[in-house]
């Protein structure tokens, strides 16, 4: 059977099957600099890849980034940058081979349609692609900080408790998106007319 023969190259076969899927890098003067049953890295004279399997989670992933350089890309932020269509494909958990074979051709197939410039450790893409990350990042660091807030104030909000509902949508105003914006600027107003 096919799962019992990859649980005995490793788990699942990961380190195998994503050889076979990212073997273009190799193609591409990329050598294999680390490999474990859940870790496979690859490495030219720029740009490393990093394709992983979660030890707990399972999930499937990859990392990229400039070698000598600080920096490191999740897939989600590449796709971000490259192909924000293709999101989705940047959350995938396998816990059979067959769905661990799925997820790396998927990848794999994304990064080598996609990424060719960043591959190549193009200045331009990478800069742009820090950009990217940058405003994921503080969007995922305002959620984690006004979050509580603003699910407050949608509560508040379609229980018509405007007053509280202006009072936390104030309170978490940096991390509004458009909508609650206008909720805010709608409440404001309608608070002042009562007021007056």
């Amino acid at each position: 059977m096919m799962n019992s023969q990859a649980d005995k190259k490793g788990r699942l076969g990961f380190a195998d099957l994503t050889l076979k899927t990212f073997a273009f890098l190799v193609k591409m003067q990329f050598r294999i600099v680390k490999r474990t049953e859940t870790f496979v890295r690859f490495e030219n004279d720029v740009v490393f890849i990093n394709v992983y399997h979660g030890r707990s989670s399972y999930q499937v992933g990859l990392e990229i980034g400039r070698i000598g350089l600080s920096e490191l890309y999740s897939f989600y932020e590449v796709l971000s940058f490259v192909a924000p269509d293709e999101i989705e494909k940047a959350r995938f958990q396998a816990l059979t081979y067959d769905v661990l074979e799925q997820c790396l051709s998927k990848i794999a197939a994304t990064v080598d349609q996609q990424c060719r410039n960043l591959l190549s450790g193009d200045d331009d893409d990478f800069q742009a692609l820090r950009l990217t990350a940058l405003n994921l990042r503080k969007k995922t660091t305002l959620q984690a900080q006004f979050g509580g807030k603003i699910n407050g104030a949608d509560k508040a909000w379609e229980a018509k408790e405007y007053v509280k509902a202006a009072e936390l949508y104030k309170a978490a105003e940096p991390a509004l998106d458009k909508t609650r914006r206008r909720r805010l600027i709608y409440l404001n107003r309608k608070l002042l007319n009562i007021q007056h």
